[in-house]
């Protein structure tokens, strides 16, 4: 990922490191280099995004930031199946409210 020194400052060193191979994850399930893809910094930045609303399974951030991509894709006529990940079923049995 090409973040920039204050990209860097804000994340600690281990948070860099699960969003690091958490791009690298997605961009291997997208097919595409995660150094010289036209969009590897759009993904990089959908990444953190992802990171900061408190999901910090690296699969997890992958498989979502993976899919988001496709969004964007899908937006452009490129159509693909969505990415399972590994949470999604205790998702659809709990509800997003808590009482």
């Amino acid at each position: 990922m090409a973040f920039t020194d204050r990209d860097q400052r804000i994340f600690a060193t281990t948070d860099w490191e699960i969003m690091q191979r958490a791009h690298n994850r997605a961009s291997q399930l997208l097919d595409r280099c995660p150094r010289t893809h036209e969009r590897c910094n759009d993904l990089a930045r959908v990444v953190m995004a992802i990171y900061e609303s408190g999901v910090r399974d690296e699969d997890e951030l992958a498989a979502m930031a993976a899919n988001r991509e496709l969004n964007f894709m899908a937006g452009r006529g490129h159509f693909q199946k969505p990415f399972p990940f590994k949470n999604a079923a205790t998702l659809t049995h709990h509800s997003m409210t808590e009482h």
